[in-house]
């Protein structure tokens, strides 16, 4: 991620940037899918996609609430195993990721506060796949 520029939006929007450590371990539970180039090879994975040409924040944000990552309030956002992540509002981090990370590949999952704690739900996940496609398991 991209901290240095995405400090203010981190603020205004309440964001707080989570451990290297589980950013590995969300990398370490999607290693375990089948995985063709940069990306988890869906082919034979039931799912839903949206390719984003040409969408717009509210058809993101109207995909999104139909998987299960809408379950959680709050979504860890991650685009490297090795750096650290975001935990946000489901509904903040739906509408801008784009603005999280310019890297081609990224992965939310959804996350529940427990006092406090950041919990994370790995297996609720959407993988925005070269900069073109979002999918996400049903």
């Amino acid at each position: 991620m991209r901290f240095d520029q995405i400090e203010p939006w981190l603020r205004e929007h309440g964001a707080e940037v989570q451990p290297v450590l589980l950013s590995g371990r969300f990398d370490a539970y999607l290693s375990a899918f089948p995985w063709e180039g940069s990306g988890i090879d869906w082919r034979d994975l039931p799912h839903r996609s949206l390719a984003l040409a040409g969408v717009s924040d509210e058809e993101v944000a109207g995909w999104s609430r139909q998987t299960p990552v809408a379950l959680h309030s709050h979504v860890l956002v991650i685009d490297s195993a090795t750096e650290p992540g975001v935990v946000c509002r489901f509904a903040d981090a739906m509408r801008d990721f784009e603005l999280l990370s310019d890297r081609p590949e990224l992965f939310i999952c959804g996350v529940d506060l427990v006092n406090g704690e950041v919990q994370p739900a790995f297996e609720h996940f959407i993988e925005r796949r070269s900069f073109m496609t979002l999918n996400a398991p049903i």
